[in-house]
């Protein structure tokens, strides 16, 4: 079980790694970008999530022997909107605690990005992940599956490296409204990798807030300086979130974050 936890620990942290390398290693593929970018796209549109496929199976596994204790209270069974928070390099709580669960159908909404590389869109469809798009999460909740998303995005990765959250963002909010679905907000009490801030930090917030593009080295200092989490209990806090439709959408962002914050003296960036 350790083996098979540091593979997939592994396989996770280069992951990023990897579609750097897609996008810019090879020449010839760099030359037919815009075409992959399409086929890749339209395989999805056309193929819809994968729930179930072997790659998800051999990940989920029972990361309690890693982690000691796995409790996260998804309050009860009905289709949902899981909010995580903060958003990190890697989202250990809720991508090993309930994504990877054994028997878990929940979809994770990632950057479309990845479904526009050969290989990696494939990889990413066949372990659950949908494009973090409007649409494509409002039309997984309508279909009656829980959608795990991480509203900090982008500008949040860059954030935290000086323990800051990003709150301006309100689109998984109109989705919530438009779906009428609650929000399970899952706050991560627990730090699994020690976060770095590197050179440039301004800039690089500048550039993840307006384009939405993460400039960042994953770095990753866990598990005895490991790229492998701490070995620490996955015990979030979880809150239930209903939409108010009397209040504007300002408003019930407002009444979000105080909600989820109120137990937190964390900063945060507007």
């Amino acid at each position: 079980m350790i083996l098979i936890a540091i593979l997939i620990f592994i396989w996770v942290f280069f992951l990023p790694i990897f579609i750097i390398g897609f996008l810019f290693a090879i020449p010839f593929f760099v030359c037919t970008l815009p075409l992959s970018i399409a086929t890749g796209y339209c395989v999805y549109k056309l193929m819809g999530p994968i729930h179930e496929s072997n790659i998800r199976r051999f990940l989920s596994q029972d990361y309690t022997f890693w982690f000691g204790k796995i409790d996260i209270d998804t309050i009860d069974d009905e289709p949902k909107l899981i909010c995580g928070h903060p958003h990190g390099i890697i989202c250990t709580p809720l991508l090993f605690g309930l994504h990877f669960k054994p028997g878990s159908r929940t979809l994770i909404a990632v950057a479309p990005l990845l479904f526009m590389v050969p290989v990696i869109g494939w990889l990413a469809r066949h372990v659950g992940a949908i494009p973090a798009t409007y649409n494509d999460i409002k039309n997984a909740l309508t279909d009656g599956s829980s959608v795990i998303l991480f509203p900090g995005g982008v500008p949040e990765i860059i954030a935290y490296e000086r323990h800051q959250h990003y709150i301006r963002r309100q689109g998984f909010l109109k989705i919530a409204r438009d779906t009428h679905r609650d929000i399970l907000s899952v706050y991560n009490t627990h730090e699994y990798y020690d976060p770095m801030e590197g050179p440039l930090y301004d800039l690089r917030l500048f550039i993840a807030r307006t384009y939405n593009v993460p400039i960042t080295i994953p770095w990753l200092f866990g598990w005895h300086w490991t790229s492998l989490p701490k070995r620490i209990p996955i015990e979030p806090i979880c809150k239930l979130f209903k939409y108010e439709y009397k209040e504007s959408l300002e408003l019930n962002r407002g009444r979000y974050y105080n909600t989820l914050f109120k137990d937190h003296t964390d900063p945060t960036t507007s």
